[in-house]
């Protein structure tokens, strides 16, 4: 748990075993992603939604999407999701059981690799979901990283690579060339590479991995104001404008590939996706907004969200957020719009301890290390017209939505 969900004891800790584990374990399942086309979305920021606009594009034109993300908010199943449906307790049930014998094949054809950890056990019975209910189309988000992560075991049609800003920096290292060469391990020789603007070390360093690898590097800008109006974006801030045009320019790069898209239906795919945790408007009063940003470049986009959706409007912030973040600079954008603060704790071990956050923000925080206690306090200290928002890990924001009684999103859109 120190390392995070996922990690196994048990697995050869060399990097390359990712990959080559999660390879061994596709091949004894018969190769399911090699029966779909693959699209690998990577980034820092908006993997999620990008993965969820183009998985609801793709199913609004008829095409049978299977869509996998990570992590989840109440619900491990919320993981793996076929049409926008996460996948039944029974069907996950039956997953488990039927990998295990490959499992033990793994271990015995391949003793000096361990045990697969959870993430590439997960991404294994993924693929094997949505090949079995009959997918054309896997839309895979990469966890850490790119290059030596187990999504990268496939062979994406169409890669993705969202904006990229700091995380994950002990892994990636501090720098953004680096941490955007490993992002760009996913790009593959002679298919497209849908890239968002980026900053310049980071698109310096995308452009030459396009150009070494052979790929054709699409650069996609947002789309403008007045035409998410017009497809009907649902979701909101204008972030959400970027995320939307990488899942258009991607689905007309699976289009190429032979992959159905209907244009009537890029507006409806946009129109309908429910994203909770990401900006989620929790419905009463006062007003809670729910947004699981936990780096410098998520944490940019919720404050112009926030100061779009609520001028003039002062913003209390329940925040908590993992040791491994950079907490300094997410305070930096987000104070000058907070009127208050309750530093708290996600759940886990590699919980920030409340007053160490506390302290980023100066006199105005107070540290609550109880995430339910700091919920009762802001809503009981909220005036008419304060937003509360919930935000820093994505933990948090899955346990705030079972504290305020919101279900699990079984459904991201309706059929």
């Amino acid at each position: 748990m120190e390392r995070g969900i996922g990690w196994n004891a048990r697995s050869s800790p060399a990097l390359e075993w990712n990959l080559r584990r999660t390879r061994v374990l596709l091949d004894l399942l018969g190769g399911p992603d090699r029966r779909m086309k693959v699209v690998l979305v990577a980034g820092t920021n908006g993997k999620g939604s990008t993965a969820a606009l183009l998985a609801s594009i793709l199913s609004a034109s008829g095409v049978r999407a299977g869509l996998y993300t990570k992590p989840h908010l109440q619900s491990y199943r919320e993981r793996l999701r076929v049409d926008g449906e996460a996948v039944t307790e029974n069907a996950f049930a039956d997953l488990v059981e039927a990998i295990r014998p490959q499992v033990t094949a793994l271990r015995r054809l391949v003793p000096a690799a361990g045990d697969p950890t959870t993430f590439e056990l997960t991404t294994a019975l993924a693929l094997e979901h949505f090949a079995s209910s009959g997918c054309t189309v896997a839309v895979v988000e990469v966890g850490l990283g790119g290059r030596r992560d187990a999504t990268n075991a496939t062979d994406p049609h169409v890669s993705v690579i969202t904006p990229i800003s700091h995380d994950h920096m002990r892994e990636l290292g501090a720098r953004l060339d680096s941490i955007a060469r490993e992002k760009a391990g996913i790009v593959r020789p002679g298919r497209v590479a849908v890239l968002a603007p980026q900053r310049r070390s980071a698109d310096a360093t995308l452009r030459a991995a396009c150009a070494r690898a052979g790929a054709e590097r699409r650069e996609v800008r947002p789309l403008g104001a007045g035409i998410a109006e017009r497809f009907g974006l649902e979701l909101r801030g204008a972030h959400q404008r970027q995320n939307a045009a990488l899942a258009i320019a991607a689905a007309r790069a699976l289009a190429e590939h032979g992959v159905t898209l209907r244009d009537d239906a890029i507006g409806r795919g946009l129109t309908r996706v429910r994203w909770p945790g990401r900006f989620e408007i929790v419905p009463g009063a006062p007003t809670i907004v729910l947004d699981g940003a936990h780096n410098d470049g998520a944490a940019l986009a919720l404050a112009a969200a926030l100061h779009h959706e609520f001028p003039r409007r002062g913003v209390r912030l329940v925040v908590g957020m993992m040791r491994d973040k950079d907490a300094a600079a997410f305070a930096r954008a987000v104070a000058p719009l907070t009127r208050s603060v309750y530093a708290t704790m996600p759940e886990g071990p590699r919980a920030m301890a409340s007053d160490a956050l506390a302290s980023r923000y100066g006199v105005r925080a107070r540290s609550i290390p109880v995430l339910a206690d700091a919920l009762r306090i802001a809503r009981g200290e909220a005036g008419p017209r304060d937003v509360i928002c919930v935000t820093g890990s994505l933990a948090l924001v899955g346990r705030a939505r079972s504290l305020l009684d919101l279900p699990v999103p079984e459904r991201l859109w309706d059929t």
